[in-house]
Parts: structure tokens; sequence; C-alpha cells
């Protein structure tokens, strides 16, 4: 009798199980992206998803809206949120903290975030709470000390530096970086002039404001409010003769002297590994934060040319990538 229960039952099992494996291959999982200009992590995030098989149009519906300012993504996210995506995915700090204000259910992965921990996006790495998870930029504030003591080391002249930063208040990660160069300054030598900015119309004042007679160069505090804007900063400081730190290789492409900073693009990939574990069904909770494994020290020689600056040839040396 169970013997032919047993006959009976496995072409069942064996069909549904099939039925099963075609439902998950034809299922379009839902994605958006809430992202401002240009980020190599972007790229790296579709690849990343190429690789793992998904495919756009027919198994991936992937949102990447093209908008200029947090304003216009908030109305966004909220059509993420109504129309219940697979998931969220935050290119940067605040726009992941947006996301999270508005959902505690849609899985939210973030991409590049300095310090998620003090950002306020997780209690913990090894294991984040609620929806959210990722791949971060930096776990530390240590960073923006490194970044300005290579600054230093790269312009041994330096003694009074432009700092720009994000002074719109949704991200405290600003703030506390701000308050790490301020600690680590004085310590090098170096006077902080600092330039609180909120909008594009406070950047270009600032920038106007700022000359050889007031600083000896311009550090940023990296925040995708400076990423659309970055090529006209590194034009106006060129134009002055300005020593510019920018915030990863494809800012010191754009006109940097140099940066210091993790691989966006690496970052990208690697999130797009979180993205497919979480539609497969790992909850977010169970994904540690990782932090970056490699770094870059990038140095424009065409920059240093034009602004006059003959970078040190032990700082040269270390550098990943020269643009000459």
């Amino acid at each position: 009798m169970k013997a032919t229960i047993l006959v009976y039952a496995l072409p069942v099992l064996i069909l549904t199980i099939i039925h099963l494996a075609e439902a998950q291959q034809d299922k379009v999982y839902h994605v958006g992206v809430l992202s401002i200009g240009d980020n190599p992590g972007l790229k790296g995030f579709r690849d990343g998803l190429k690789n793992g098989g998904y495919v756009e149009g027919k198994n991936l519906a992937l949102d990447i809206p093209v908008k200029q300012n947090y304003d216009e993504l908030r109305p966004i996210a909220k059509l993420y949120v109504e129309k219940k995506f697979d998931l969220i995915v935050g290119m940067g700090g605040t726009v992941t903290l947006l996301a999270k204000e508005l959902t505690q259910d849609i899985p939210i992965v973030f991409v590049g975030v300095g310090d998620p921990i003090a950002t306020g996006l997780v209690k913990s790495t090894a294991r984040p709470e609620a929806n959210v998870t990722g791949v971060a930029s930096i776990t530390d504030f240590e960073m923006y000390g490194k970044r300005l003591e290579i600054f230093k080391e790269a312009v041994p002249s330096l003694r009074r530096l432009a700092v720009l930063y994000n002074a719109r208040g949704e991200n405290p990660f600003h703030a506390k970086a701000l308050a790490l160069l301020q600690k680590v300054s004085p310590d090098i030598g170096v006077k902080l002039l600092e330039k609180p900015i909120k909008s594009t119309s406070d950047l270009d004042r600032l920038l106007s404001s700022v000359s050889k007679d007031t600083a000896d160069g311009i550090f940023t505090i990296c925040a995708t409010l400076f990423r659309d804007p970055f090529k006209k900063i590194a034009t106006v400081a060129t134009q002055k003769k300005l020593a510019l730190m920018g915030c990863g290789t494809n800012q010191t492409e754009a006109g940097a002297l140099l940066s210091y900073s993790a691989d966006g693009y690496r970052v990208g990939m690697r999130a797009a590994w979180y993205a497919d574990r979480i539609l497969k069904g790992t909850k977010p909770q169970d994904l540690p934060v990782e932090a970056p494994t490699y770094f870059e020290l990038a140095i424009n020689l065409k920059t240093a040319r034009q602004i006059g600056l003959t970078i040190p040839p032990n700082v040269l040396a270390r550098a990943d990538r020269v643009i000459k």
C-alpha cells in the first residue's frame, strides 16, 4: 500500500519541483535604484548583476531614474515602496537613509556608504538589524585622517585648506567626518577653512570666495551633493592654482590633483552579490556589512603641472594610478 502511494506521489513531487523551478526562472525581479549623478558603483552593480545571470528586460526590471537632487528622489522612493519592489538599492548614505525612512519591509542594499553605523543605517556591521545591509566605502572616520595626511604629503606647502562639506544635515556622517578633520589638522600644521554647502548656489558662491590669497588647497568631504558639480570644482581649483583632493579615481581623472579611496566599481560589484542573495531569499540581517579591501591612490600629473606643483617622489612611488 505504501509502495503504491509512493508510486503515485513521486511523479506529482517531480512535477511540482519542475513547476517551481520554471516559476523561479520566469520571475521578473523589480529593483529600484536611488542615485544622484554619475556613480562608479552603479556600473559595477549592473555588471555584477549581469555576471550573476540577471538580464534586464528578461528576468530583471531595473529602475534607475536620472535625478539631480534629493527632493526629486523622494517621490521615486515612495513609488518603489507603493509598488512593493523586490529590492531598493541606495547609492550613498543619504539616499539609503531616505529609503529606510519609508519602509521596514522591502530589503535595502546600500553601496559605498561611509561608516554605516555612524550614519544610522545599522547598529552592527556583523549583524545588521531589520531590512538594511550592504557594502561600505569606509567603516570608520580614520580614513578621513588618512586622506588629509596623504594630501599634506603630496602638497608639503599646504597650510590653509578650504573644506567643502554637505551641511544639509540629513546624514550625520558629514559632520562627524568634519570633526575628525578638525582633530587631525593641527597635528600636521593645517588650518581648516570650513565651507558648509547646502545647494549648488552655495557652492558657486563659496568657490568664488576661495583663492590663493585665502587657501592653499581644497578638500571635499565626500558626498553625493558634490558628484555632479565636481568638474566645476576641479576647473575652478585649476584656474586658481589650488590643489584639490578628490573622492575617487574618477574625480582625479576629472581634474583633481589626487584621491585616496575605495574602488567604487568593485564596491558596486560586491553589492550586486548582496542583491543576488536577497532576491534568492536571504534576509538582509543575515548578511554582514562588508568593508572594502582595496584602496587606490590616484595622482593626476597633468593637474600638478597646471597648478605648478611637483609631487614628491616618495608619494608618487606609492600611487596605484598615475594620470599623465
